[in-house]
């Protein structure tokens, strides 16, 4: 063959076809990073949004009280001290540097019905943060005027049921329905109401004790997570008191950092697995090779241009990997998992990173080996020289 007839393709792909079983392993390295990379993202995906809908099940997760509230006594069901305006709801609301974004303010208070202890609570409609359209929360309840509904214990020692009646600080109301069991006071000995009519039984117009919230998906490198929602909601309203559910805030934001330290684990995992196949792979096929690399050297081809053609051919194979590594991965995560989870998957543009990072690390995984041969004597490359 002349020099005249050399072209990068034709050698390139005539050397695949010399090297079939190097070239299906090459592709086959990067195939299987890419695809478990693609499947361990999507399935963290699904892990964290299923996580976010099993806590916002559970509940707000955030209490902001008025400046000079007294955690303890609300612990004792006291709600007698100080209150501030309803209007701060939707101060919170409207600022988009609030880490949460669910409100609901309540004015609440502990009384006597029949002898029994409840704990009347007013709630308004859900407000969201601006900028953002989310499904009302569970336990956000809203009710038609005139109605409430029932904590379990209360209901029970109250003998009510739907459609039976309460007379609260003189008011007569009807219970819309009785809510499951929470176990956990003051929760199943509550009353809600709407808001305005708690309002006016009350008579502070205009005012609440209390604000229900719940803290969004923060960022998982932060390492104290509550100081920094806390410190959110005091930029808003400097002298509020902002007592976090621990237990529920700090569930969710450990199950994130979780799953961002299992992708980094399986990332570099595959990241090293790939690179030492096509490490291996490269060398053994360029030392395969080696008597052609002198021949072509010998008539005068470039070493540029034999580096070409077998980063070329790496080049093909990290495309041809990465590509039906994404599709695979994405394939194993639908198969996996049912339809409603199926709909939370890894955004297409970090998918379109992997696929097109994949021919370029393939490339510089075997760059090393390719140019200690071709950096070697063309004596040497020929067998002519010393062993």
């Amino acid at each position: 063959m002349s020099r005249t007839e050399i072209t990068p393709l034709r050698y390139m792909l005539r050397e695949m076809a010399h090297t079939p079983w190097s070239t299906v392993a090459v592709t086959l390295a990067i195939l299987a990073a890419s695809a478990l990379l693609t499947a361990t993202l999507d399935l963290g995906a699904a892990s964290v949004d299923a996580t976010r809908v099993l806590m916002k099940d559970m509940g707000f997760n955030l209490l902001i009280m008025p400046p000079g509230a007294d955690p303890a006594r609300w612990q004792a069901l006291n709600f007698s001290g100080p209150d501030m305006p309803e209007g701060h709801v939707k101060l919170l609301a409207g600022n988009a540097g609030i880490m949460a974004q669910h409100f609901v303010g309540k004015l609440q208070q502990t009384m006597q019905i029949d002898g029994v202890t409840v704990v009347l609570t007013g709630v308004q409609t859900e407000t969201v943060r601006t900028g953002t359209k989310k499904k009302p929360m569970p336990t956000a309840y809203t009710m038609a005027e005139g109605k409430v509904l029932l904590g379990a214990a209360a209901a029970r020692a109250l003998g009510k049921k739907a459609g039976d009646t309460v007379t609260i600080a003189g008011g007569t109301f009807e219970v819309e329905r009785v809510l499951d069991e929470y176990g956990a006071v003051p929760e199943d000995i509550r009353i809600f109401a709407p808001l305005g009519e708690v309002q006016a039984l009350l008579g502070k117009p205009g005012r609440i004790n209390a604000i229900d919230a719940l803290a969004c998906q923060c960022p998982a490198n932060v390492k104290d997570i509550v100081s920094m929602v806390r410190e959110s909601i005091l930029r808003v309203l400097p002298d509020a008191t902002v007592q976090p559910y621990y237990s529920i805030l700090l569930a969710r934001h450990e199950q994130r950092v979780m799953m961002l330290r299992v992708q980094y684990a399986v990332l570099a995992a595959a990241l090293a697995a790939a690179a030492a196949a096509v490490w291996g792979l490269a060398y053994q096929n360029v030392t395969g090779r080696r008597r052609e690399i002198g021949v072509l050297r010998a008539l005068g081809v470039p070493d540029r241009r034999i580096l070409a053609l077998f980063l070329g051919k790496l080049f093909l194979c990290g495309v041809l990997g990465g590509v039906a590594g994404v599709a695979a991965g994405r394939f194993f995560y639908f198969w996996t998992h049912p339809a409603p989870l199926a709909e939370v998957i890894t955004r297409p543009l970090l998918l379109c990173v992997v696929a097109g990072g994949a021919p370029l690390l393939t490339v510089l995984f075997g760059l090393p080996p390719i140019l200690s041969r071709l950096l070697g004597d063309a004596n040497d490359a020929l067998g002519e020289g010393r062993a």
